[in-house]
């Protein structure tokens, strides 16, 4: 009787033992996370949005009547509004506020736009800008010989430029800005200033 037993006890193990399934695998037992999206955060400098302020000084209206006389230039960078620390951030512009002063009374103007800057080699680098500019030009029908007629006060303005990075800090640019109002006034003379600039970064 105690062998019918044992042998119907190993009988039975053996048929459960065939018929048991596999345990599942241990790096199977719990899901892998989804992904999450990660909004980039917003370049910060200690000035808040600030990231450098420019100084310079330009030939006065190129190739026109109000050519002869000097501006002097300042200019603030914000950074980036976001960074993904590749080379899209190079299509990122950052945001310009200036004003160019003329020193013998001709047209002076404020402005604003977006600026794009780019590596070229090495400290080497290069900017593009697009913006709006508000003048105190001669914008009459009647226009001394000695000024400009820019058409209205307010114009379009671009700029290209090429830098060079001293230091760390400290950045000196070559500039070539025009102002003009592409034909939306009676009169677009324009304005071409052509200088340089001294670039102190946050």
């Amino acid at each position: 009787m105690v062998r019918r037993l044992s042998g119907s006890s190993i009988l039975l193990g053996w048929a459960l033992s065939t018929l048991a399934l596999p345990a599942p695998a241990a790096d199977l037992s719990v899901p892998p996370p989804l992904p999450t999206f990660v909004a980039p955060a917003p370049v910060t400098s200690p000035y808040g949005i600030l990231s450098e302020a420019r100084l310079g000084l330009s030939a006065h209206g190129v190739y026109t009547r109000e050519f002869g006389s000097v501006d002097v230039n300042g200019e603030l960078l914000t950074v980036r509004p976001y960074t993904f620390g590749t080379f899209w951030d190079y299509f990122i512009p950052k945001f310009h506020l200036g004003g160019d002063l003329n020193t013998d009374g001709k047209t002076s103007e404020v402005y604003a736009g977006i600026t794009w800057q780019f590596p070229l080699y090495q400290r080497f680098f290069g900017e593009l800008t697009f913006g709006g500019s508000y003048n105190d030009g001669h914008t009459g029908l009647v226009v001394s010989p000695e000024f400009s007629h820019v058409g209205c006060h307010e114009l379009f303005r671009e700029s290209a430029a090429l830098g060079y990075h001293l230091t760390e800090h400290w950045n000196i640019i070559a500039i070539a800005e025009h102002n003009s109002n592409a034909g939306l006034c009676k009169h677009n003379e324009g304005l071409t200033n052509i200088g340089a600039r001294l670039g102190y970064v946050f």
